[in-house]
């Protein structure tokens, strides 16, 4: 007897094992004839995150950082956190029984909530088919990190109000938002490589966006604030050009950090940087005293390495500068090594991250109490940038100096008003010199 194509359901087979034994067939000879049918690799969403992060990687590398805790809230969920937002349970374990007896005393879950037992917990859909997932599981997801954005905030908001410090306003939509855009880059993902039919996530409305904190300061603002920063810290000339940099040059914390010596044009007097939401490079120009201060910093506290015995005493005190066009511009104090006679062995360099510049700014607002008020971010600087740029000149000249040109052909044209820019630069930020016109 030829075997049953495998493509027989369950349903059908096992109907046609029950009347071949009712027509004295031998059971052996059945069972060869109805194999069961292979087990179906069902694909669910453990593996559809981690293959989703490994293609993220790949294709986005700058969101990894970002987007992927959020998309492994899908496989690991909340399990150690109950859903109320008070501060008896956001500050520490959660004070109710987590049984039928309720909530404790100390416990202010808010009316209205879309869980309202304490004993409620998020496991995640590790296990859930993907093809099986709906919107109210995303929507499921979206409001449980929004919540975990929430308790985090007023935990934070009881040690600063201990302190007598303003109380921060996030409400954890914006962890909301980008669980829901995670979820939308993943589904439509898996659609693409036919794991899906349809984004679940594309039903799911995005919260609506608190107002932009951001504000430019005044001259005057920005002076009380250059001045904490080279005064309250332990290295007041990093300090200094990083807010002078900001200011001058307008950017983006992430373009600062990625600034290379390669990106310095001492010829033309300019600065190339990566603009991150563009993905393309930039040209901008600069004043000849800022330049000369990030050439020198660069040359004075970047790679160096020891000269050889028959260089110059000074050169062999001092090492010789070994900088690359990969080497960046901005380096915190180095750690240098000399053998038993003063002269130079080796240098560690430590060129500066994300979290000194928040350090950096931290302190300005743990020492100037109205920037705590209002919150004050590395952003702001570049806010105060083009807002001196707008009222020495005008919109334009404002977009061209931010990097929110282009779009249109017009725009295009503007471009070259990049000399334009440099001579207004100069105005503002350069030093008078004895003879200088005013």
């Amino acid at each position: 007897m030829n075997p049953v194509p495998s493509l027989v359901d369950d349903a059908k087979r096992e109907a046609m094992r029950a009347a071949l034994l009712a027509q004295g067939w031998n059971t052996a000879d059945i069972d060869a004839a109805f194999p069961p049918a292979p087990p179906v690799s069902v694909y669910r969403m453990r593996q559809g995150v981690t293959d989703a992060v490994e293609e993220m990687r790949r294709d986005l590398p700058r969101s990894v950082k970002t987007w992927e805790p959020y998309l492994q809230v899908y496989v690991d969920g909340f399990p150690a956190m109950c859903p109320c937002p008070c501060t008896a349970c956001a500050a520490g374990p959660c004070p109710c029984p987590g049984d039928a007896a309720g909530h404790h005393d100390t416990c202010a879950m808010p009316e209205g909530n879309r869980h309202t037992d304490c004993a409620a917990r998020y496991t995640g859909i590790a296990d859930l088919p993907v093809a099986e997932v709906t919107f109210s599981e995303v929507a499921e997801a979206a409001w449980w990190a929004e919540r975990h954005g929430l308790k985090r905030t007023v935990a934070r908001n009881a040690k600063r109000e201990a302190k007598g410090r303003n109380l921060l306003h996030s409400d954890g939509r914006g962890a909301r938002e980008q669980l829901i855009q995670a979820s939308r880059w993943m589904f439509t993902w898996l659609d693409r490589k036919k794991k899906i039919d349809g984004n679940p996530a594309l039903d799911v409305k995005l919260p609506p966006r608190q107002e932009a904190t951001a504000r430019s300061l005044t001259p005057e603002e920005f002076g009380e604030v250059y001045g904490v920063a080279v005064s309250t810290g332990q290295d007041p000339t990093l300090d200094g050009l990083i807010l002078r940099h900001l200011l001058i040059q307008g950017v983006r914390r992430g373009a600062l950090l990625d600034s290379t010596c390669e990106g310095l044009d001492v010829a033309n007097c300019a600065i190339r940087y990566w603009d991150q939401k563009k993905k393309t490079w930039r040209w901008r120009p600069t004043t000849r005293t800022h330049l000369a201060d990030l050439v020198t910093h660069a040359i004075v506290r970047g790679p160096r390495v020891a000269a050889p015995p028959d260089a110059s005493e000074e050169e062999r005190r001092h090492g010789i500068p070994a900088l690359t066009a990969t080497s960046p511009v901005f380096y915190a104090q180095p750690v240098d090594t000399f053998d038993e006679n003063g002269y130079f062995v080796s240098r560690e360099v430590r060129p500066i991250t994300r979290k000194r510049i928040e350090l950096l700014f931290a302190r300005i607002r743990r020492n100037l109490p109205w920037t705590e008020n209002v919150e004050l971010r590395c952003h702001d600087i570049r806010h105060t940038s083009g807002r001196l740029i707008y009222k020495a000149a005008d919109q334009q000249m404002a977009k061209l100096h931010l990097a929110h040109d282009g779009g249109t052909t017009t725009d295009h044209y503007l471009k070259d008003r990049l000399d334009e820019l440099a001579k207004l630069k100069e105005q503002l930020f350069e030093p008078r010199r004895d003879g200088d016109q005013p």
